[in-house]
């Protein structure tokens, strides 16, 4: 059999969440060097806050079947603009407009992590696949035919 939907939906959380923490690690490098264009608090800890909440959702959100990176993308830009607007102490609207360009960059990432994914995906599909229908024409016996 390729994949029981078990596997495969314990595969998907696995990555979902190898992804979120990617996302964490390179959203912190995005959000402090975004910060210190915009001349806003040059500091690691409001970054690393801020995408903790980001990683927190992003692994919550991931065990909703096929939405759940829409709904996490929905609450971590608008509940994340109040974290922002907080931690860099600046108002809602420039908060949301710095997290959407940040996102905009994580987005990015995350597509070709998702790319990536289907393709190890397709990979273990294909070579569970082909080491069944292999292994199934010699399992009766002799392989020579007498003729």
């Amino acid at each position: 059999m390729i994949l029981q939907d078990a596997d495969y939906m314990g595969l998907m959380i696995l990555f979902s969440i190898i992804i979120w923490i990617v996302l964490f690690i390179i959203g912190i490098l995005v959000t402090k060097w975004r910060a210190r264009k915009k001349g806003w608090n040059e500091e690691w800890k409001p970054a690393v806050i801020l995408n903790l909440f980001w990683l927190v959702v992003g692994i919550v959100c991931g065990f909703i079947p096929y939405v759940g990176f829409i709904v996490a993308l929905i609450i971590n830009l608008f509940v994340g603009a109040i974290v922002a607007s907080k931690l860099y102490d600046k108002k809602y609207g420039e908060s949301l407009i710095f997290i959407i360009i940040v996102w905009i960059f994580l987005i990015i990432i995350y597509i070709i992590l998702f790319i990536i994914l289907i393709v190890v995906i397709v990979a273990i599909i294909i070579g569970t696949g082909g080491a069944g229908a292999g292994g199934a024409g010699t399992a009766g016996g002799s392989t020579s035919y007498a003729g």
